[in-house]
Parts: structure tokens; sequence; C-alpha cells
């Protein structure tokens, strides 16, 4: 009775679950503060811990990432929606209270959708100077779209989203010696506008750079650097590149030669790695060293039982008759 009332229970909370709606190609965010959990903050950034994760699962899918940021206190779930048949993720959140060790449990349904105008023009930059959690701030993030949209890109006024945010460090970056510093992200703006002859103009410009693995931080060698700079945004122009569709095989072909994505940033996931089955390992670990112990026990055992018969030592017979008499003698007295 009492695990049916338990499962009743745990039913109807999920019932009441925070819905989230996003969409195909578009990057989303989901905050996790204390005020989801009905707490109430108390000015200690690390007060509150969170832990997300599919619900009855260990772990979160590959497209969902987490992380916490000390700037806004508080937790932040992000990925871009995989193209699959599967329109609801149910994830669980448990939260600690490290104060009083309080944990609460909150469920949340993602919801995905079509995007009615999905991004058909992208545009690859590497950021070095910024953070995963620097883009969640509304206004950083703006100020970043305003340089394309009333600059280099204005016919991507309506329509520019961002449609990948990554960490540099996850994508095979070192971290930088400063701590202070940023440790850089690898984002894409898209929209359904062709690339202005601006951006043209400047991958053509950096184009002699795709040949280095990434620039400098302090490297200011384009014309459009003061943008981006006045921005407080600090651009790895040897990642620079322009992702148009209907150049594809050549896009590609470039990317993978020396792109932001290729070889060192790409990373092997969980579920590419190959299954081996160790049986066979364990067995033979096993088996010789006991095989070898038997041979080795039957050998000492003829050497010490059969050999030992044939040798024959005339000092060691004299030494034991003496020890003999010794005896007798010591007997007698």
């Amino acid at each position: 009775m009492l695990y049916y009332l338990c499962l009743f229970l745990s039913f109807s909370v999920r019932i009441f679950a925070e819905e989230e709606n996003v969409l195909l190609t578009e990057v989303f965010t989901i905050s996790l503060d204390p005020s989801l959990f009905n707490w109430t903050y108390e000015e200690e950034p690390h007060q509150y811990v969170y832990q997300a994760s599919l619900l009855d699962a260990p772990d979160l899918p590959s497209w969902i990432k987490y992380v916490f940021s000390e700037k806004h206190r508080k937790g932040f779930l992000y990925g871009v929606p995989p193209n699959r048949n599967k329109p609801k993720i149910p994830l669980q959140v448990v939260a600690l209270n490290t104060k009083n060790y309080e944990t609460r449990i909150e469920y949340i349904n993602i919801h995905i959708s079509e995007k009615l105008n999905p991004a058909k023009f992208e545009v690859s930059l590497k950021i070095d100077n910024v953070n995963v959690d620097d883009i969640f701030d509304i206004e950083r993030m703006d100020s970043l779209r305003d340089i394309f949209r009333k600059q280099l890109w204005k016919d991507s006024e309506n329509d520019l989203y961002v449609t990948y945010l990554e960490s540099a460090i996850e994508l095979g970056a070192r971290k930088p010696l400063d701590p202070e510093q940023g440790e850089g992200i690898v984002l894409r703006l898209g929209s359904q506008s062709p690339f202005s002859i601006n951006l043209k103009e400047l991958e053509e410009e950096v184009k002699p750079l795709w040949k280095l693995p990434s620039c400098p931080r302090n490297f200011k060698r384009t014309s459009v650097e003061r943008y981006f700079r006045d921005a407080g945004f600090a651009l790895d122009w040897c990642s620079f590149r322009l992702i148009d569709p209907n150049n594809s095989a050549m896009h590609h072909s470039e990317m993978k030669e020396s792109g932001p994505l290729k070889d060192k940033w790409e990373t092997i996931t969980k579920d590419s790695v190959p299954l081996r089955n160790y049986t066979l390992d364990v067995t033979w670990s096993l088996i010789l060293p006991v095989a070898l112990l038997i041979i080795l026990t039957f050998v000492l055992s003829f050497i010490l039982c059969f050999y030992h018969e044939g040798i024959y030592d005339q000092a060691s017979e004299d030494f034991f008759d003496n020890l003999f008499h010794i005896c007798t003698d010591m007997c007698e007295r």
C-alpha cells in the first residue's frame, strides 16, 4: 500500500512539472535558481547545488549541457535540440541546500518544435575572452548581435539568432594561464538572409589566417576589429567562417583542414566509444599463472623426491655417524 501511495505522489508531482518550449536549430537556455524550488536566496553564491538528468536516468542527453554561473549565481541548461522524432524530453533537477542539507526535486518537460524559418546561412565565431554563461546575459548577447545586424549583416536584422554554442574548453582548447580570463566560446549566428558584401569581404580578408591553428588574443589586424573590441569581444580571426549551404562541399573541406571544427576541436562521445569483451583476457590472466604454478610444482617435486635418492655425500654421512656417537657417549656419562 505504501508503494502505491509513493507511486501516486510521484506521478502527481510530475503532472505539475515546468513546461519549456524550445525550437529546432536554435540554442535554448533554462535557468536553475532557488526560486524554482521555492527557496529564498541568502546572498551565498555556493549555497545551492543543482544536478540535472533525464527522468529516471543518471545523466543528461548529449545535446543538453549544464553550467553553473558564478556571475549570475544560478545554473543554466543549454543546447540545441537535435532533429529527432522525440518532441518531449522529461528532465528532473535535484537541488541541494548546502547550508542545512535540504534536498528538493523539480521536473521539467522540454517540448521540441519545428522552427518556422530556420537559418540557411551561418557565421561561425570563436570568442576568446568570454565564457558560456556570459552569453546568457541578454545585454551582452544583444551587443554581439547588433554588430551584425547594424554593421556587417544588416539584412539579418529580423531573424538573426544563435544556432550553436559551446565552450572552447569542451571542444579541445586549453584553459588560459590567467584564471580571470575567459575560457572562450565557439558559436554560430544564423539567418535566412544571404551573406552581405561586408561579410564576404571580411572572409577574404581573414582567409590567409586559416593556415594557423589559432590567432593570439591580442591580434587586431582586421578592418572590423573596432566593432568587436568596443563591445568587449576578442575574436579569434583564424576561426572565422561563413557557412553557405550553396557551397557546402567546399566549405566542409576547408573547415576540416583549418577551421575551428577541425580534428583538434572534435571530441568523442561516450556512445561512440567501442565496447570490448574482457572475458577472454580475464580467463587467460587466471589460467596462465595457475598452469605455470602447476608445472613448477611438478618439476620441484620431481627434483626433491626422485633425484634426491641418487645423491650421496660422504662428509654428510660421517657427520651424522659422529653425531650419533657423541649422543651415546653423553648418555653413558
